[in-house]
């Protein structure tokens, strides 16, 4: 039988994973539970167990559920998410929620992500801020139906400098993490059928808003191959920074059912799924994991690589982006009769 996880190990594991940047484990114990130094790392290496007292204090400081680190079974997985109720369904919260937790996976020791992307990799929108307003407003209009957006369209606006500096920060963070993203035929052309449903749908207050769209998803594309040239993240308009941000990208020529993050770091793993359209999943159960990295890594290696290396297939795959974006282009030039 397979061995279980220590739980106390698990949760101050799951402690030190909230801890800012530069704040340890340990001292944090010493203060909080007012413990020793000695007491603390006999404590930390499993030779003395956690008191109820000190596991509610922990609990309650970091605002973690002991119910997550209880034992782990297989086929029985336990989930974290943010509740759409919690972000209160505006663009604002929304972002403020992925800033914070690409900052949480930033503080881990040496982290990367591995990401399967069916369509558009969320944190390259940030390149072009009203693709990401767009597609809030999509989510929000569309498919969650929340009464505010019932009766609008969508118009050209000026992106609030503060929501705007949110997703600049969030969009930074990204770019200075690792990661590994496997991309398919599928990639940004669900965006471009969402920017062609309003169109021809006249969900667009001016209609030739969707040219400028369709310019932003082609300036979008232009941008990604760039970075995957060079094999490193970096923000449109911006000049490459000469080591770190390293960006794998890899195309598989089949289909990528969904979108799955799987964070490492130095001492555990996390798996994200998207859920519910604007949610998430969020959970570090080892077994399921443990499936996502075997599930993904065989993914990766029935995927080309295509970021610095195999410039033929890069080119292709990039070159058929571009057709497509730009015969939806012609598509609303001649039905706008320009």
């Amino acid at each position: 039988m397979e061995k279980q996880p220590d739980i106390q190990q698990r949760l101050l594991e799951g402690i030190r994973q909230k801890l800012p940047k530069g704040e340890k484990l340990a001292q944090v114990m010493m203060d909080v539970l007012n413990l020793s130094q000695d007491a603390v790392y006999r404590r930390m290496r499993g030779e003395v167990p956690l008191t109820i007292f000190e596991t509610k204090i922990l609990c309650e400081k970091y605002d973690i559920s002991f119910d997550d680190y209880g034992t782990f079974r297989k086929g029985q997985v336990t989930f974290s998410y943010n509740a759409l109720t919690s972000i209160e369904l505006n663009f604002e919260n929304y972002l403020i929620g992925l800033r914070d937790g690409m900052r949480q996976i930033k503080n881990l020791e040496h982290p990367e992500l591995w990401m399967s992307v069916n369509d558009t990799p969320l944190f390259q929108l940030f390149n072009l801020p009203h693709l990401t307003r767009f597609k809030f407003f999509f989510w929000a209009k569309t498919y969650l139906k929340i009464p505010a957006y019932v009766d609008q369209k969508f118009k050209r606006e000026k992106i609030d400098k503060k929501i705007l500096q949110i997703g600049i920060e969030a969009h930074n963070i990204y770019n200075s993490i690792t990661t590994h993203e496997v991309y398919s035929h599928e990639t940004l052309r669900g965006t471009l059928r969402q920017i062609q449903y309003y169109f021809d749908a006249d969900l667009f207050e001016d209609p030739t808003y969707a040219l400028e769209l369709i310019d932003n998803l082609q300036q979008l594309a232009h941008h990604i191959q760039k970075q995957a040239e060079i094999g490193r993240k970096y923000a449109r308009g911006n000049d490459p920074v000469s080591s770190g941000n390293e960006f794998h990208m890899y195309f598989n020529e089949t289909y990528i059912a969904d979108n799955t993050y799987l964070i490492k770091w130095k001492d555990g793993k996390a798996v994200y799924i998207s859920h519910n359209i604007l949610n998430y999943l969020l959970t570090s159960d080892p077994f399921y994991t443990a499936e996502t990295e075997f599930t993904l890594q065989n993914l990766f290696a029935n995927s080309s690589p295509i970021s610095v290396v195999n410039a033929k297939d890069r080119s292709r795959f990039f070159s058929g982006l571009e057709r497509t974006i730009l015969n939806f282009r012609k598509h609303v030039e001649a039905t706008l009769d320009m």
